[in-house]
């Protein structure tokens, strides 16, 4: 799917028929089986590209390409939530049509007649679609199979072939009119449940900083033509007991989705909660973020410690190549988040000279024995912990090199004696040190000030907390103004989810194409897509511009691991 440099306006609910389904199958001849529900069977295929019978969905485009089971899968153009996508541009777009039933078993809602300037259509391509009637279960099956819509207008390239059996085609259209033909829980007619979870291990300081965003945007802000109530899912306890308090929760109030969140170096139970529930979880403040593995419902910011783990890694590769000897690695960790980032350090490094060592928190006098100038330390440790250190040790420690975590220890939360800064680098997500990571950072102030939040503990959290609520207002801003031309389609999680990938883009371009007043985050660069969760795959190594200065550049160019 190749995804809109903007979100089109004109993107409305009648252009339907251009290309209907993305590919071509032969006959399937397997009955249904008897064990499986008609929408269950109906899902696989569209999903999956699984016929009934397990047999792998074949598809024919018109230039002679063959696809074949998950390539197929209607889903892949046409999206989870049916609402369809946009590729290309202008005069050669391609619209992959919303198929989800409430629009699909519906006529067109314009007429050539009544298409005015705030609804441009760029081709005849897309004219064709706001004229033609409701399909229904033979028409789909004439569309499938011969490229015709209700209307007998032939469908234009790069509509497909299919040769489904009469079984196939009713349980495919069983399945796309109950997509998105129903409210989801926590979409009430005056109200929009949300819920933010906080875990005991995410730093105090953190939650109560996403906690105070999250709390007085809910207070002035309507969404999606909706009061916003705000619910705050505090758990307690081991990571056992968590995925429990999440279902009892979401039994007592269900909600539409989980916006933001406060958590430390585990949210795997959130996440198996949402992924199960169907139930979106919108970019949570967190330190370590589960591994991407193909799930749907959870969206992030980034990995987290670990993906700073693989820039100092990857720095220091290139460097060891470059000098022909590696350094000697000391890493030192005082809690859980520091120590997951240590293993993935020591994970993408391979072998390590120096074995990891414990900061004692009790007595922070001094780093491990032995250190060389030829060696490297890396500190996975905290504000607090780092001024303990550098007031024992002002001159530094004898090491050549000093890596220290801008999400555990962000360089403006921290005071470096000279001795330090002259040989710290910091490994850092946010490496936009230009203009537009000073726009966002001053709006991001702004609003802070405003709402009487500009004194926080945790300024990375609050741009994560802030950037989320923004972009689910937004998104949910963008639904809404659609629901006007499409009223018949209720909120739908996965549409949510689909435009918030466009979201990502349009308002965290790092390359400065997009205008200024749009760019929220404070990450250089992030990018979402079918498949893609993580919206922050990269950044860079800073230092202070003089061992006198607060000022941080660049000391490396953007890495992607």
């Amino acid at each position: 799917m190749i995804r809109s440099p903007k979100l089109w306006p004109w993107v409305g609910p009648a252009l339907l028929a251009i290309s209907l389904l993305n590919g071509t199958a032969v006959a399937s001849t397997v009955p249904l089986s008897s064990n499986d529900s008609k929408i269950e069977v109906g899902r696989r295929i569209y999903e999956q590209g699984i016929l009934p019978g397990g047999l792998p969905l074949r598809a024919e485009r018109p230039e002679g390409f063959i696809l074949e089971g998950a390539q197929a899968a209607w889903a892949t153009c046409h999206r989870r939530s049916g609402m369809g996508s946009i590729e290309g541009l202008i005069e050669n777009t391609i619209l992959a049509t919303p198929v989800a039933g409430p629009v699909l078993f519906a006529p067109a809602r314009f007429h050539e007649s009544s298409i005015d300037p705030h609804h441009y259509v760029p081709n005849a391509a897309w004219a064709r679609a706001l004229t033609r009637p409701a399909y229904e279960e033979a028409t789909l099956a004439l569309a499938l199979r011969d490229g015709l819509d209700p209307s007998g207008t032939k469908l234009l390239a790069p509509m497909p072939r299919y040769a489904l059996d009469d079984a196939s085609v009713l349980a495919l259209s069983a399945y796309l009119r109950q997509l998105t033909a129903d409210r989801a829980p926590g979409d009430e007619a005056q109200t929009l449940h949300l819920a933010t979870v906080v875990t005991p291990d995410a730093p105090v300081g953190q939650t109560q900083t996403v906690l105070g965003i999250l709390r007085a945007w809910s207070a002035s802000l309507h969404l999606s033509g909706k009061a916003w109530r705000l619910h705050v899912w505090a758990l307690s306890g081991g990571p056992e007991s968590w995925r429990a308090q999440l279902e009892a929760r979401y039994r007592e109030q269900p909600v539409f989705a989980l916006l933001s969140g406060s958590g430390g170096p585990e949210w795997s139970p959130v996440h198996a909660f949402c992924e199960a529930n169907h139930v979106p979880c919108v970019l949570p403040a967190l330190e370590v973020a589960p591994e991407e593995k193909g799930d749907f419902y959870s969206m992030y910011f980034s990995p987290g410690v670990t993906l700073e783990a693989r820039l100092i890694a990857q720095y220091l590769k290139e460097d060891a190549e470059t000098q022909g000897t590696a350094a000697h690695l000391v890493q030192v960790f005082s809690d859980a988040s520091g120590r997951r980032a240590a293993e993935a350090l020591r994970s993408y490094l391979g072998t390590v000279p120096y074995p990891d060592r414990q900061y004692p928190l009790t007595t922070p006098t001094k780093l491990p024995d032995g250190i060389t100038k030829n060696d490297v330390v890396v500190l996975w440790l905290r504000p607090t912990e780092i001024a303990q250190l550098t007031a024992a040790m002002p001159q530094g420690p004898a090491a050549g090199r000093v890596f220290l975590s801008t999400l555990l220890a962000p360089p403006e939360a921290i005071t470096l004696p000279p001795a330090w800064k002259a040989r710290a680098t910091y490994a850092s997500l946010f490496d936009d040190l230009g203009l537009q990571g000073e726009i966002a950072r001053l709006r991001l102030q702004r609003w802070l000030q405003r709402h009487g939040l500009s004194r926080n503990e945790s300024p990375r959290a609050a741009a994560d907390a802030y950037a989320a609520a923004y972009l689910l207002s937004a998104a949910l801003s963008e639904i809404r103004a659609q629901e006007v031309r499409r009223p018949q389609v209720p909120l739908n999680r996965e549409h949510l989810l689909e435009t918030l990938e466009i979201l990502v883009n349009k308002y965290s371009d790092g390359t400065g194409l997009v205008s200024p007043d749009s760019h929220v985050a404070l990450y250089g660069r992030m990018s979402l897509g079918p498949g893609q969760r993580m919206a922050v795959r990269g950044g860079a190594l800073l230092r202070y511009k003089t061992p006198e200065s607060e000022e941080l550049v660049k000391a490396s160019d953007r890495i992607v691991p």
